[in-house]
């Protein structure tokens, strides 16, 4: 499938001018490539009239990083898109108006985008260059909430640790593994104080049970060191389990009190 070429009413830098200059703001994407492509989670930056994106080794997407030709993002408001792109890869699509990628429904803006330019920077980072084709504002240009913030930074680290886990011939420190392990626990207990929202919490928690199943999975953490991973529970937000409380551990209580929390199974 041939990308379709930018023509000269593809949008100004005014266009996405809404979007921060400079620094990373995390949107929903598809990248397509000629025979497949992914949703994903995907931080990016405007420089003046494009945005530019960066793919790491470690990530499900780097292994398009020479193919993608077209990108569509956009901005969902509730972090549970977020979770369910990663976790279950369920998200609902709309047809695109100017490329041939799908994209993702949201109740923010929409840019459809085209792959200008790629080159490899420092560390073997894919970084894309993309030409903004048409964009939609939708409701609007979400601003900064902290629960959003800390899942998109959880969900992060668990990419990175389920890939390792996954692909052991590539090798990695074990610093780098402990040092994700803070992240998902340390970006849980913020999910944990920052919202009260309990399908967050059931999100969360399961991110951060499998991630640290991955952390054990490479060998770098050993399960058995209960010591240490209590205080790195403790230190994550262990005093409140997302439930209906810590004190109601029994399911069949906490089914009748709280039927949309996390289970003390799931907790545990």
């Amino acid at each position: 499938m041939v990308p379709r070429m930018a023509s000269s009413s593809s949008p100004s830098s005014t266009a996405i001018s809404f979007i921060p200059e400079q620094q990373y703001a995390e949107l929903l994407a598809v990248l397509q490539a000629p025979l497949s492509f992914i949703v994903t989670p995907l931080g990016i930056k405007r420089e003046r009239d494009h945005l530019v994106a960066r793919l790491y080794p470690g990530t499900r997407v780097y292994s398009l990083g020479y193919s993608v030709y077209e990108v569509c993002l956009a901005q969902p408001y509730n972090p549970l898109s977020y979770y369910n792109a990663v976790l279950k890869h369920r998200v609902s699509l709309t047809p695109a108006k100017a490329i041939h990628a799908p994209c993702p429904k949201a109740e923010g803006p929409r840019i459809e985008a085209i792959v200008s330019t790629r080159y490899t920077a420092a560390n073997n980072t894919i970084v894309l260059v993309l030409e903004p084709i048409l964009v939609e504002k939708g409701s609007g240009w979400y601003t900064y909430a902290r629960s959003l913030g800390c899942s998109i930074e959880l969900l992060i680290a668990f990419t990175r640790l389920r890939h390792w886990a996954r692909y052991r011939i590539e090798k990695v420190s074990c610093n780098t593994i402990r040092w994700l392990v803070y992240t998902i626990l340390s970006s849980y207990s913020c999910v944990l104080h920052s919202t009260w929202n309990p399908e967050i919490h059931r999100a969360a928690a399961m991110t951060a049970r499998a991630a640290l199943n991955y952390a054990y999975l490479t060998g770098c953490v050993a399960p058995s060191d209960i010591e240490e991973v209590l205080k790195l529970l403790i230190a994550a937000g262990l005093d409140s389990i997302p439930g209906g409380g810590a004190e109601i551990l029994v399911d069949r209580v906490r089914r009748k009190i709280s039927p949309h929390k996390c289970s003390a199974e799931e907790w545990l």
